[in-house]
């Protein structure tokens, strides 16, 4: 355990540090679960969307992806500047950008173009929000709590999730698509706010750790390629970001954007109920990552969660995409558990942390939510190029996507969990000094 940690672990004892620290994470998870919210907003307007630029799939899977394809290598570039600046400027210049974006993806005249550009946009400040809230939680919280913070972190996040798909579908049916943009855009300059009052000064231990790393001379690029390098050159990371990739795919690609019309064509409901049923593969995450990731805090066992998630994920996909018609009820049932077995995703970032330098935590967990974002964002763009290759070689009768389309794309998802599932295999223990 560095020294900053250890005395950190003396501090902590003080109730008016406790709650400092305590607010610090709360106010950064907040814009993390509104990031959340504003992420999964399309898949509930999907087919709005598609109508009013009159755009295929795969176009309109291209245009959402981008926020996924900006997220993803931008994680590089922030987590340094975590590492480097602290968190209250950066969360709060976050925050306007997704003002921006949510208003840009509001002007339907000027086409996809405009949609696509403030998704672009909404990644960009989205970029700041997980690895901000991690690193908040590493800067007031000992390591013996990372796994905790990172699963209570991701509840939030999926919290965000279940809001911003049934919630939004009722607010889309009263005021339309565009004015759900504007409110979602004027949300985040009242997160902005917030996060200036939640989110305290850096403490005088964190302080110190800057001036060690950071204040000797070298510009801040040579600062910024010798965390990154740290990183990069570490074996584990890369493991963790892969099998991390693998066990987010059903939430990146089904959940977040194609899972509603799936769950319409599984089982016959109408938006507003196939959002609600879409939603429990988020409660399933809600639930499950600070379980899991309390679980693997107590024990000091990270592999053997992530080899059993990935295990039991393959095993829930495959069994998703053996109908081709279910109840409503045994495809909530479904999603929930796929949820819940998927969530120990977050510890692959506690692995990432514990397995690099702590001056580097930033980067640690930057780049591991590189590989995450940017794959995930490659793969739900090419879910949208599958259906789109399938639907013209076998025409359906309704004249649109049939459940055959989806299931056929949806391959992609067991395919990704038998590679990580052997991957993690593959990672190692925590050090037993952290």
């Amino acid at each position: 355990m560095s020294g900053g940690h250890r005395h950190l672990e003396k501090t902590l004892h003080g109730r008016r540090v406790r709650c400092l620290a305590w607010m610090a994470w709360l106010g950064a998870a907040i814009f993390y679960l509104y990031e959340y919210f504003v992420r999964v907003t399309p898949s509930v307007m999907e087919e709005d969307l598609r109508r009013a630029f009159g755009v295929s799939a795969s176009t309109l899977g291209l245009a959402s992806g981008l926020y996924y394809m900006v997220y993803g290598p931008l994680q590089i570039v922030v987590g340094p500047l975590y590492d480097r600046f602290g968190p209250r400027r950066l969360f709060t210049i976050a925050a306007v950008l997704l003002f921006f974006g949510c208003f840009l993806a509001a002007l339907p005249q000027f086409g996809i173009a405009a949609f696509a550009v403030g998704r672009l946009i909404m990644g960009v400040g989205s970029a700041f929000a997980f690895i901000g809230t991690m690193y908040v939680a590493s800067v007031w919280f000992p390591p013996s709590k990372w796994a905790y913070l990172s699963g209570l972190t991701t509840a939030l996040g999926m919290l965000g999730a279940i809001l911003g798909q049934g919630p939004v579908a009722a607010i889309i049916h009263r005021v339309g698509w565009k004015k759900t943009w504007l409110l979602e855009g004027i949300l985040g300059i009242g997160i902005a706010f917030l996060i200036l009052r939640a989110i305290p000064r850096s403490p005088s231990w964190e302080l110190r750790r800057r001036r060690a790393h950071f204040d000797t001379g070298r510009h801040f690029f040579g600062q910024f390629l010798a965390c990154l390098f740290a990183v990069a050159r570490n074996p584990q990371t890369w493991l963790s970001g892969t099998v991390a990739c693998a066990l987010f795919m059903p939430l990146i690609v089904f959940a977040d954007f194609w899972g509603i019309r799936y769950i319409e064509l599984l089982t016959g409901v109408a938006t507003a109920k196939a959002s609600a049923i879409n939603g429990m593969l988020y409660l399933g995450w809600l639930l499950g990552s600070p379980l899991f990731g309390g679980l693997s805090d107590r024990l000091r066992q990270r592999r053997i969660f992530l080899i059993g998630s990935c295990s039991c994920c393959l095993l829930a996909t495959l069994t998703l995409l053996s109908f081709s018609h279910l109840s409503t009820w045994t495809t909530a049932a479904l999603l929930f558990v796929l949820g819940v077995v998927s969530s120990p995703q977050v510890i692959c970032f506690t692995v990432s942390m514990e397995s690099n330098p702590h001056y580097a935590s930033g980067a640690a967990i930057a780049l591991v939510n590189t590989i995450v974002m940017l794959v995930g964002g490659i793969m739900q763009s090419a879910f949208g190029l599958i259906l789109d290759f399938q639907f013209r070689f076998n025409l359906p009768d309704e004249g649109g996507y049939s459940i055959g389309n989806f299931r056929g794309a949806l391959i992609i998802l067991p395919i990704a969990l038998f590679v990580g599932g052997l991957l993690s295999l593959l990672i190692e223990e925590p050090r037993k000094s952290c």
